[in-house]
């Protein structure tokens, strides 16, 4: 294996984003990224200091102040992210739009939960997260919390066919109305995410960005706050108020205003109960198998949202009834009815990174409490997750050794999961840093790979 390479391409992207930093700030960023990779547990400051060991050459509090003083800024780091880092990945996966001729960037929304501890912890409060697990008895689950908004570039690599790489690239902290002031005026989860799809438009330039969200955000003011020519998916409510399109020509004698719309259609459940030509069959990827599902597409206004603008409506229904109809649209009317709802089923992806994130690089388990930290520290553990995908998408197809290597009880497995790319950086990692000296035995080596393993295994 060609250590040398990997090392090189790891440390590569980490300088990839320096120019968000300050030269003293930039080291301890380069630093700050090294050992969070490679400690295992908690993502608090100490445990990544006393990590780095030796490598950490400067003060202890210069690691805790990079989050809570250094300047630097979050939004800024999300850029280089998604222009230096995320953009060559798209350009690489050669998927171009056909009618603009632009590459295509896929961002999928959601937000999520990372719980907390203390009263004073700032920006913290009662957040219900319908992904957390607790007793059958509780229901949903409440808990005191800080509630992030998180926006994920997806895409499919030539040499990565059976994987859909997830990236997250830009995030926002949401705060309710009592933690709000004039410095920072309250906005809903809707505005706050789409002001993200500016940021990654803003960072993309040239490409063609296509959105997919979950139903809370099928509002008004996520889908004016959108730039031009960026469309969105998002599920319809089934008793949503439809209209026809407006007739193109006004009644001969007829005065005041040209109508907005035309007359009321049924509602989307009420459509899928008594409609009955129109259907087709078509086969899409849900969590990574292949289904066929019937759908009934509809252009309409959903004049309480989306105003005059027309829509693509799309009932999906699973002809062998065991899950019920689903309701999705889309804000550009041209787009096809297959599309759509792969644009859709490909956002369940943003619901596995975000666990990879709080389960592998402790997007949850960050121990800062004043502001800028809150809003600076977890989101590095997003930012870490999208730096190893991209490494590994790179160095894996150079250096097969890093493919996951099949086990007695799973000996065909060939998809390596982000636990496998994680512990293979590690392993890279710890070997360069305790095992660079040929001249050691053969003894030895055969400790120092069991002792690597043990270190770079996934917790």
């Amino acid at each position: 294996m060609d250590t040398t390479f990997c090392i090189s391409a790891w440390n590569t992207l980490v300088q990839q984003l320096v120019l968000t930093f300050t030269e003293p700030t930039m080291r301890t960023w380069q630093q700050i990224a090294l050992g969070w990779v490679l400690h295992r547990g908690p993502a608090t400051v100490t445990g990544i200091f006393r990590t780095l060991g030796k490598l950490a050459d400067r003060h202890w509090t210069v690691y805790h102040k990079f989050f809570y003083r250094a300047a630097w800024s979050l939004e800024t780091l999300s850029a280089y992210l998604t222009a230096n880092v995320i953009g060559p990945m798209i350009l690489a996966s050669g998927q171009i739009d056909p009618i603009t001729g632009r590459p295509v960037a896929d961002l999928n929304i959601d937000d999520t939960t990372a719980g907390r501890y203390g009263r004073h912890v700032a920006h913290a409060g009662w957040f219900k997260d319908a992904s957390a697990t607790g007793p059958a008895t509780q229901g949903t689950v409440i808990h005191w919390a800080h509630n992030w908004i998180v926006g994920a570039i997806t895409l499919r690599l030539p040499h990565w066919k059976q994987i859909r790489w997830v990236l997250p690239a830009v995030f926002t902290l949401y705060r309710k109305k009592a933690d709000c002031d004039r410095a920072h005026p309250f906005a809903t989860r809707q505005v706050l995410a789409a002001r993200m799809v500016c940021q990654v438009a803003t960072a993309l330039p040239g490409m063609h960005l296509r959105v997919a969200a979950d139903g809370q955000y099928a509002t008004r003011d996520m889908v004016m706050g959108l730039p031009e020519g960026v469309s969105l998916v998002s599920r319809i409510r089934r008793d949503a108020a439809l209209y026809d399109l407006p007739p193109k020509r006004r009644k001969p004698g007829q005065r005041g205003r040209p109508p907005t719309r035309g007359k009321r259609l049924p509602t989307p459940q009420q459509i899928a109960a008594r409609r009955r030509k129109g259907w087709k069959t078509i086969a899409v990827r849900r969590q990574g198998k292949q289904v066929r599902r019937r759908v009934l597409g509809i252009t309409c206004l959903w004049y309480h949202v989306c105003r005059t603008v027309p829509i693509r409506m799309v009932i999906v229904r699973d002809p062998a009834g065991r899950q019920e109809d689903d309701f999705f649209f889309c804000t550009d009317a041209t787009v096809p009815d297959t599309q759509i709802v792969q644009r859709y089923y490909d956002r369940w992806g943003v619901e596995e990174c975000i666990l990879e994130a709080k389960q592998q690089m402790g997007f949850e388990s960050t121990r800062g409490w004043c502001s800028r930290t809150v809003n600076r520290q977890a989101p590095l553990a997003m930012v870490l997750v999208t730096l190893v995908k991209a490494w590994y998408a790179k160095c894996a197809i150079e250096e097969p050794s890093l493919l996951p290597e099949p086990t007695p009880w799973n000996p065909h497995k060939i998809q390596p999961s982000f636990l496998d790319m994680l512990a293979a950086l590690r392993r890279l990692l710890w070997q360069h840093r305790i095992s660079s000296n040929s001249r050691l035995t053969a003894r030895v080596r055969e400790i120092l790979e069991t002792l690597s393993y043990v270190l770079s295994a996934a917790a």
